[in-house]
Order: structure tokens, then sequence, then C-alpha cells
């Protein structure tokens, strides 16, 4: 067995066969324990080599926690079925199966403590912010509605798009779009004049499809969304495979700022205080967090 297998073994038995563990933080009903940490610690370093300290598996074990508490704030449920199914998720969807076979070797056999201190982490972070925040219309209503207000502005007069955007404190852009080259910044020249490659073929593909039937100088008749943003887009000319539009973007609330609009409600005991002083020093969010 190599050295690194035997360490693992050692950390894992030795882990087990721990009767008491000190703990260290709550973060609502869930508690943090010095054993949590020694786990934690070892993930970390798997994904960024000398990053195993206290204070760093600290932070990510609260932040995973946090998520979580807004989770069930917000009325998702969150039980054994869903972390199972969370832990055949990352075993089928993993684009990086060497690193998670690494982290599976520091748990060895423990299921309990690979779901708590790994899989409940990924999931909440993950969930909140792509099933949650990405999709709620709740959340993101202000940005919405401004491009609904601006949707039904130009759909009264499409050729005053950019003058309408200007007065309501929006950039409206020129684009090329085209299946070949992707979404480009108009420039007035022909698409085979242009060497370089737009961004998003995907974004363009849909675009493309959405345009299909709609008269040129006409607006698209909803709000587009996207994973990040809204768009609102007029169909100035098509030339050949090539698709010139007139479009306005909004980005939706920053996650980090309605994150923490949710969490810094939810209480955070440290009772380790030379941990905590290093967490408040060291962690760039901590001021965020409402310590007790």
């Amino acid at each position: 067995m190599k050295i690194e297998g035997l360490f693992t073994a050692f950390l894992s038995i030795s882990l087990s066969l721990s009767s008491c563990t000190k703990n260290l933080c709550d973060v609502g009903d869930t508690k943090i324990t010095s054993r949590d940490i020694e786990f934690r610690k070892r993930v970390s370093e798997v994904y960024y080599p000398g990053s195993g300290k206290d204070y760093v598996a600290l932070a990510q074990l609260i932040k995973g926690y946090l998520s979580e508490e807004v989770l069930k704030s917000l009325g998702y449920k969150i039980d054994e079925s869903i972390l199972e199914g969370e832990a055949e998720r990352i075993d089928k969807n993993t684009k990086a199966p060497d690193v998670l076979e690494r982290i599976k070797r520091i748990y060895g056999r423990n299921r309990r403590d690979y779901i708590k201190t790994f899989v409940r982490i990924v999931y909440a972070e993950r969930f909140l912010y792509n099933e949650v925040f990405l999709k709620s219309r709740d959340i993101h209503k202000r940005e919405f509605q401004k491009m609904e207000d601006f949707l039904h502005a130009v759909k009264k007069s499409p050729h005053s798009f950019k003058k309408i955007a200007e007065k309501m404190d929006l950039e409206a852009k020129r684009l090329s779009v085209s299946k070949d080259k992707g979404i480009l910044r108009f420039e007035g020249k022909s698409i085979d004049e242009r060497k370089e490659t737009g961004s998003g073929s995907g974004q363009a593909e849909r675009i493309i499809d959405l345009l299909k039937g709609l008269k040129e100088g006409m607006v698209y008749p909803d709000v587009i969304e996207w994973m990040e943003g809204y768009q609102v887009i007029r169909l100035v000319k098509k030339e050949g495979d090539e698709y010139i539009v007139d479009s306005v973007s909004v980005q939706k609330r920053n996650y980090d700022d309605w994150f923490w609009e949710k969490a810094k409600e939810l209480p955070v005991k440290i009772y380790d205080e030379k941990l905590k002083d290093k967490f408040i020093k060291e962690v760039g969010w901590a001021g965020m967090v409402n310590l007790r």
C-alpha cells in the first residue's frame, strides 16, 4: 500500500474511533466539529494545494451550510434521499474523475462524513445558485421589469430603439449573429471580411431560431431570458446567413449581494476563539457573517 493510502486509512480509522470530537461552530442546526474540519482540510488541499488550513476548511463549511439554511428558509427540503441523489449526480457528471477519486480516498468507506463535509456543500451551493437564484423571476423582478418596460416602448416605435434605450439609461448595441461566427459587434463589414470569431455559438443559434419569421425592422415580441441576464432584440436586416440585430441587455442581480442579504440573518457561532480570530482576519467575506 502506498504511503498516501496508509495515511488515508490511518486518518479514517482514527476519526472513526474517536468517540467525541470538539464542537467548533454552529450554523443553524448544523454543528461543525474538529472532525469535520480535518476532513474538509484535506478536500481543500486536493482542490487548492497549500490551502489545507483550519480557517479555510471552516470557511468552506460555513458557506455551504449557510447555503443550506437559505434553501430551508425558502421552503426547500433537504433530506437523505436528496443528498444520495446528489452523490450519484456527482459520480455521473464529474468532469474531473481523478480529482473526485482523490477526494473519495480521503473518506474511504466513511459515507457519513463524505456526505456531511463534501456532498452537502456541493449540493447546497449548486442548487441555490443554479436552480433557485438564476431561475427565480421574483429575485430578478426589478431587472426583468426594466426590460419589460423597454420592450413595451420599442414595440410602439421599433426604429427608435437606440433613442429609447438612451432615455432609459440602457446601452443599445448593434450585433452580427451567425451560426459560423457566433455573436460579434457589428462594424459595417460583411461577415466574410471579418477574420475574428465571436462568442456564444449556442446563444447565436438560439437567437437565429427566435428571429425566424420576424420582419426586418421589427422587435422580437418577448424579453429573452439567459442564464445571467435579460435581452430585447430588433432585427435590422438579414444578409445571407448573417443577422444584424439591435440589442439591449441587463444583467440579473449579483449573486453575492442576494446571498448575503439572506444569509446575514442566519446566526453563526464559532466557539474556538483562535479559530474565530483567524477566520475574521483571513476570510474576505467574514464581515458579512452574523457571528454570535
